[in-house]
């Protein structure tokens, strides 16, 4: 039982990254097929999320690796300007890309456009869905994977990977068409969810809190549903556009700011080092 734990421990966030997307394959499968209720997908993908990851992590380290994992939520008092990056972020780069459609196509930005946005959000099970995701999403794909793969490869190349399996995640919604966006191009959801993985990364490295990474991705899965740069709302091309400039302005910002290099791999570190914008 002993060596069966080491074996689990050593090669740990690989074993959960292969039983979230079987699972979630299995489950997605069992609600389109009506073996399960259609009503339990919109929690139950990620309280599935949950429970394998705490599953695992009490199997493998007990309780003190599930206050490990959650003690980043905990971290909340950072500067007001980072808050404000957290909100902004997203909003900004929206602007960017649909005020540059504009004057490439003279299709610009309308208020009544806005208003459908706002109006699609409004209703209460999509704002739960859109916080429960966040969160979960949070304590999964940041404060356990990414800091885990962080020991052995850079925070950058950590994000990746974690972006890769995320679209993998999301893999099956998309083939069945099914609790997610229609009509996505599969490559630019990759570098949209690489690009999403990169930001929570980078600001996860900068301030070591999970909180204000919980911020930045309320904020996004809001804004992506506010703005019209999915493919329903904006067209597939817009989409394009949107996913790979978030994805390079994240690189631009590891590039510009760090941490760097962005491939080296190194030796396992610790996840205590201070950060370096959290003060203020």
């Amino acid at each position: 039982m002993t060596g069966l734990i080491r074996i689990l421990g050593r090669y740990e966030v690989w074993i959960f990254f292969s039983l979230l997307v079987i699972a979630n394959a299995v489950f997605v499968t069992s609600v389109v097929a009506g073996w399960v209720p259609e009503d339990v997908y919109g929690l139950g993908r990620f309280a599935l999320l949950g429970l394998i990851l705490f599953g695992l992590i009490l199997v493998v380290r007990g309780r003190h690796g599930v206050h490990e994992v959650l003690r980043p939520m905990l971290e909340w008092r950072r500067s007001p300007l980072l808050y404000l990056f957290a909100f902004g972020w997203t909003f900004a780069l929206c602007l960017l890309v649909l005020t540059a459609k504009g004057i490439a196509t003279g299709e610009y930005l309308s208020w009544s456009e806005l208003a459908a946005g706002f109006e699609r959000i409004a209703h209460p099970k999509l704002l739960i869905t859109l916080l429960v995701s966040s969160f979960i999403g949070e304590i999964v794909w940041v404060s356990y994977a990414v800091r885990r793969l962080s020991l052995q490869f850079t925070p950058y190349v950590s994000a990746l990977i974690v972006g890769f399996v995320w679209t993998l995640w999301w893999l099956p919604m998309s083939i069945y068409s099914f609790g997610i966006i229609p009509e996505l191009p599969l490559g630019a959801f990759l570098f949209n969810q690489m690009g999403v993985a990169l930001m929570c990364a980078f600001v996860y490295h900068h301030t070591r809190s999970g909180f204000l990474v919980l911020v930045m991705q309320i904020v996004f899965n809001a804004t992506i549903l506010v703005f019209p740069v999915t493919p329903t709302a904006g067209g597939a091309v817009t989409y394009w556009a949107f996913a790979l400039t978030y994805f390079s302005a994240a690189t631009w910002l590891f590039l510009r700011f760090g941490p760097g290099p962005l491939f080296q791999a190194r030796r396992h570190r610790s996840d205590s080092s201070s950060p370096s914008l959290a003060t203020g």
